[in-house]
């Protein structure tokens, strides 16, 4: 038997303060995660431009091919925990208004779509979409 789930939505009451602080902290959030995709797009276009990376992208699959992307994408700090050490001193800026914690998550998230981009899996990149 399949599980199912159910989703409860309230309306939020809140103050014009509580309104204020709420929307500062999502635009700074929605700034990270830009910013994180936009260094890992960076990171990537880099790579791409890599004499050794054009080289074995043409070569045929092997595993020596696919160990030697993997190299190629970790020289190239393409991984989520170096989008994770960039987000970290943006963190620390903004620490009034988010924590390290969501900080990560925001990394995270644009690590995975970013990730679905590299691995062909989707056909372009897509920002601006965050929610907490």
């Amino acid at each position: 038997m399949a599980k199912q789930s159910y989703i409860l939505s309230l309306p939020l009451v809140t103050e014009e303060w509580q309104e204020d602080v709420l929307s500062k902290r999502l635009e700074i959030a929605r700034n990270m995660y830009n910013a994180c995709l936009g260094r890992l797009m960076k990171r990537y276009r880099r790579m791409k431009q890599d004499k050794e990376y054009r080289c074995w992208v043409q070569q045929k699959a092997s595993k020596e091919r696919s160990q030697a992307l993997r190299e190629l994408i970790k020289k190239h700090e393409l991984s989520e925990y170096s989008i994770h050490a960039f987000v970290k001193p943006m963190q620390h800026y903004f620490k009034e208004n988010i924590d390290s914690l969501t900080a990560q998550k925001i990394a995270t998230r644009s690590w995975r779509t970013f990730e679905k981009y590299l691995f062909h899996k989707d056909t372009k990149v897509k920002g601006n979409s965050i929610s907490l």
